[in-house]
């Protein structure tokens, strides 16, 4: 594991997270997977911490919101065999209820420790609901952290766990009106309105119309994972389509980019 600086403070709650990840199955590749991301959420969280200029505890607050952002997922997967929250259990409210269970924050002040479960609890929620300053700008961070990372395993090669499609099974598909219509809204799609596998695959781009932090949309551009598994399929029906939808999307990344120049 890496990190941009890793503080001697945050070893401890490390250490925690190790222990409690140890009661799984660490040769399960979801499981696995979960852990992988986990480390990449911290990285790029303190990555955008160090841009945002954060006092050195926010930054301690700011990773260990990261660490444990879905504990909820690996006794997700142990009790329903899946990581799709509407098929399971909503994943960050169980992670929540683990934490407190756990006593996993107990080394946090109590107004330190609800901010940290509040942004936990919302960062998969679809839309942020009123919050305090302090805990707004934790909120956005992990949810854009989140989102960076899992453009990356939207492009990995197990498809399967990431989104129940395959290459294959969207081949032929199309992008529904509706959807199409919300990313050209610049809105992040509504996952109960997919109908096809393409949709789900969508979601992912429209990530980029609720990421809060230039930082982050500049590294998700620069590594380039939300287009690769549109780059490695050739669409029967919907290639004109897709092609239509990224370069809104691209557009848009730019116009955001260059806001911040």
């Amino acid at each position: 594991m890496r990190l941009t600086r890793l503080r001697w403070k945050m070893r401890s709650e490390l250490a925690e997270f190790q222990e409690y990840v140890g009661r799984y199955d660490l040769t399960d590749d979801k499981v696995r997977l979960k852990v992988v991301h986990t480390m990449k959420v911290c990285a790029l969280m303190d990555e955008l911490a160090q841009s945002l200029g954060l006092s050195e505890r926010e930054r301690d607050i700011a990773y260990v919101t990261a660490l444990f952002h879905d504990i909820g997922r690996f006794e997700q997967l142990r009790r329903y065999g899946t990581f799709v929250d509407y098929q399971s259990v909503d994943h960050a409210d169980l992670g929540v209820q683990i934490l407190k269970e756990e006593g996993l924050l107990d080394g946090f002040g109590d107004e330190e420790k609800e901010r940290i479960l509040t942004a936990i609890a919302l960062h998969n929620k679809y839309e942020l609901p009123m919050l305090d300053e302090k805990t707004l700008l934790l909120a956005r961070m992990i949810r854009d952290a989140d989102k960076c990372d899992i453009f990356r395993v939207f492009a990995s090669k197990d498809l399967t766990s990431a989104t129940s499609t395959t290459l294959s099974s969207v081949q032929d598909e199309v992008v529904s009106a509706e959807i199409e219509r919300m990313l050209f809204e610049h809105r992040c799609v509504e996952k109960e309105k997919r109908k096809t596998g393409l949709d789900v695959w969508m979601t992912f781009l429209g990530f980029f119309f609720d990421m809060n932090f230039s930082e982050t949309i500049r590294i998700a551009k620069k590594q380039g994972y939300y287009r690769q598994p549109f780059d490695g399929v050739a669409f029967t029906r919907a290639q004109e389509q897709i092609d239509r939808i990224l370069a809104e999307v691209e557009r848009y990344i730019d116009e955001r980019l260059q806001e911040n120049v």
